[in-house]
């Protein structure tokens, strides 16, 4: 009996398979999970702007934290410093960008910035030394061109001049030669000669020392526009750059004090109970859930032993905290990927995302979705019977012993 007790184990043993699972902590989601906002630094909640269970869109104001800001003028500051307008007047400058907004240690030294270099961009233009200098120097260039042209028409009679008298000169000195003139007749012709000689050489001075000054002019006017050129620009970078420290510090502003719904979808409130209520950094207040679900996955964390066994397709049994699986059933999925190494921590293991059709139950249920279902994943690997396990516990002697 005893013989036939243990033979008929055996056949029980090697007869009947069964699954090895793989058990691990899932959460079941949509792709497109709720949305947690959370405090960046500590303070009391000065404004709650919605109440949970609204519609909210993508970049509304749900909070404010405490801070030494208005938020409106904030607000309105960066509505114009999106395209900065072209302000020519100290006036206009004041209206658009007022001296007196309230913004904080944190935007004060950035606002007074932009400020001062406008107000220098301005005056640079308002002033207008650069074409009171350029007017001027343009008529010196004027009157010295009509002082080269008078000088050119002198310096022409005079060569002309010049030119007669060498003539004369040298039928004096035929003459001379011939004995028809004294030799004082000559000296006389010959004087002559020389003054309109000398006055050539004179006035052919002049007309070199007019060219060299219209070049003068004409290089200190070039150089007068460059550098006002330049100045202009950097005046005009600076503002560009104050604007852009200006802006970013708003955003680390936003990003710091308000909590702003970073998508569309519904609100929900975690340990928020009204205005003034104090808040530790790091803690999370609100939850956005999207209004359109998408597919459903599963973020499962498998232990590193036995992982090796895991296959993109393997059936997954899910058995969720929330709908208890002997009165609910369980969930059917499927092993989707794979993490290629395994995350570290108190807690390491890899992570297995998992298909899911739908919320139909193995009993037939149909499940409500809530974001973020909790509970345990089972999932299915090769079938063995009893009889392979126990002999996989004694395959290493085998393999030791043929060594």
């Amino acid at each position: 009996m005893t013989f036939i007790f243990f033979l008929l184990l055996l056949i029980f043993a090697s007869a009947f398979p069964f699954n090895e699972v793989i058990k691990g902590d899932v959460i079941v989601t949509s792709q497109n999970p709720p949305v947690h906002i959370k405090a960046k630094t500590e303070g009391k909640i000065l404004a709650i702007n919605f109440q949970p269970g609204d519609l909210v869109l993508k970049g509304d104001i749900l909070g404010e934290l405490e801070n030494d800001s208005n938020t409106e003028d904030i607000l309105n500051l960066k509505a114009n410093l999106v395209t900065v307008p072209n302000i020519q007047s100290l006036k206009a400058l004041n209206e658009i960008y007022p001296p007196n907004l309230i913004l904080g240690n944190d935007l004060q030294l950035y606002y007074n910035a932009f400020l001062s270099n406008y107000h220098h961009l301005i005056l640079d233009t308002s002033l207008n030394d650069q074409s009171i200098y350029d007017h001027q120097m343009k008529q010196e260039l004027s009157n010295q061109l009509q002082s080269i042209d008078t000088k050119k028409e002198e310096l022409s009679i005079a060569n002309r001049n010049l030119e007669v008298t060498g003539a004369n000169y040298k039928r004096f000195q035929g003459l001379y030669k011939k004995g028809v003139i004294s030799q004082v007749d000559l000296e006389n012709v010959e004087k002559d000669f020389l003054m309109e000689q000398r006055q050539f050489h004179f006035l052919n001075q002049q007309y070199n020392q007019l060219i060299l000054e219209n070049k003068g002019i004409q290089s200190r006017l070039h150089l007068a526009n460059n550098s006002s050129l330049k100045t202009k620009s950097n005046l005009e970078v600076n503002l560009l750059l104050s604007q852009q420290n200006l802006i970013n510090a708003i955003q680390k502003w936003e990003d710091t004090y308000l909590l702003k719904s970073p998508i569309d979808g519904r609100l929900s409130y975690f340990e928020v109970w009204g205005e003034y209520q104090n808040i530790e950094k790091g803690e999370s207040i609100y939850s956005v859930v999207p209004q359109i679900q998408q597919d459903l996955i599963g973020k499962c964390i498998i232990p590193i032993r036995n992982a090796g066994k895991l296959k993109k397709g393997q059936k997954v049994n899910l058995k969720l905290e929330n709908y208890p699986y002997h009165e609910w059933g369980m969930l059917r999925a499927k092993v989707g990927s794979i993490s290629e190494v395994p995350k570290g921590g108190d807690n390491p293991g890899y992570i297995v995302y998992l298909t899911i059709n739908d919320l139909k139950t193995s009993y037939g249920k149909k499940l409500e979705f809530h974001q973020e279902l909790n509970g345990t994943a089972e999932i299915l690997l090769k079938e063995v019977t009893l009889i392979e396990r126990i002999f996989y516990q004694f395959r290493h002697l085998w393999s030791n012993r043929d060594f």
